[in-house]
């Protein structure tokens, strides 16, 4: 099986966001699958080096057919126009062809334009718009298959063929936790901002340990994020521990948690949003707590690998203060962990493209 696989991101740099980790972890599946895989890569903000690539592809084209095309796009539009007259000249040559969207922020301005917005930010968002626009247009043409996130976001797209193509979860090479932490132990990784839910996470642990250490949290994310937030953390010193760490260094901080935390307000984007933290979480076998955004809920109740509450801090504190007090719920839930992982790794989805491409064939 011969794969035209395009990305745009640089492949040789170590992923730091989710939107390049996935192209990465997609490519290692693809290959773990036996796949011969050729890759177009490349920043997509760099046009001299898309328009690089995608001569060369194109001239490969020439002698080279492959059975099937997959496409991880950028958020946003492609930049450079070469990248759009590569899609349609694949399309001509009749090889089935998918690709995963992933953005859907410009369909909806309300949510990133206000009264308050600087003008020149008004007129760069309206013209991405009208890129995304057209582009997207370009891809109701000519794809066989436009894989979505979740459901909820595919249903915010007209398209004939639509498939759910979320995140995917990994084996890690870490020890397995077999008991509990006294105090439960809570991990938190990703973005440090109010809208991330820092805020409420805060507020929620410190009514939880208002009295006494009930439990602790690990809270990782980037130091200048953290920084950016003037929050005094000597003030939770008792139960909270700020890390900046991201890749293999999180491992040791896995191993020691008991329980996962992705407890952001609910919001319009978020509902349809699959956050892959899900997933890494899942990866290392950890129970998660979740607030009821959509897709997330949808992901922890079906995966049977976690707890649902409002997204409110005193909704938050009471489901903890309930493990805190039920220690055998988090064992009960753990024991499904293997299982939710397993089937949901990043080789399944590899395979899924693979498998759907073929019956386009």
């Amino acid at each position: 099986m011969k794969l035209l696989y395009i990305t745009f991101i640089d492949m040789n740099d170590a992923p730091s966001t989710g939107s390049s980790v996935r192209p990465l972890k997609m490519l290692e599946a693809f290959e773990a699958l036996g796949v011969e895989v050729v890759t177009v890569s490349g920043m997509n903000n760099n046009l001299k080096a898309r328009k690089k690539a995608v001569k060369e592809i194109k001239n490969k084209l020439k002698t080279w057919t492959p059975d099937l095309c997959y496409i991880e796009p950028p958020t946003g539009p492609f930049f450079y126009h070469g990248d759009v007259g590569l899609v349609k000249y694949i399309h001509r040559k009749g090889i089935p062809m998918s690709i995963f969207y992933r953005d859907a922020y410009w369909k909806y301005p309300e949510y990133y334009i206000n009264k308050d917005t600087p003008k020149i930010d008004v007129l760069k968002h309206k013209v991405i718009k009208c890129m995304q626009q057209h582009q997207w247009n370009v891809f109701k043409k000519t794809m066989d298959i436009i894989y979505f996130p979740s459901l909820t976001m595919a249903n915010e797209f007209d398209f004939e063929n639509k498939k759910i193509l979320p995140p995917g979860s990994f084996v890690p090479d870490f020890t397995e936790k077999t008991t509990l932490s006294d105090p439960l132990t809570f991990i938190f990784v990703g973005g440090a901002a109010k809208n991330h839910g820092t805020h409420l996470t805060l507020e929620a642990f410190e009514k939880v340990n208002s009295d006494k250490v009930r439990a602790k949290v690990t809270y990782i994310c980037p130091k200048e994020q953290w920084d950016g937030l003037g929050i005094d953390k000597e003030k939770y010193s008792e139960w909270l521990d700020i890390v900046h760490a991201s890749g293999s260094a999180l491992t040791p901080y896995y191993e020691k948690s008991d329980v996962a935390l992705l407890t952001a307000p609910k919001t319009f984007y978020r509902d349809f949003a699959v956050p892959i933290k899900v997933f890494e979480y899942c990866s290392y076998l950890k129970p998660m707590l979740v607030t009821n955004c959509t897709e997330t809920a949808r992901i922890v109740n079906d995966n049977h690998a976690g707890w649902v509450t409002d997204d409110n801090v005193e909704s938050v504190c009471e489901r903890i203060i309930h493990l805190c007090e039920n220690p055998d719920e988090v064992l009960n839930i753990r024991d499904n962990m293997k299982e939710a992982r397993d089937n949901n790794l990043w080789i399944n989805r590899a395979k899924q493209v693979i498998e759907d491409l073929k019956r386009n064939k």
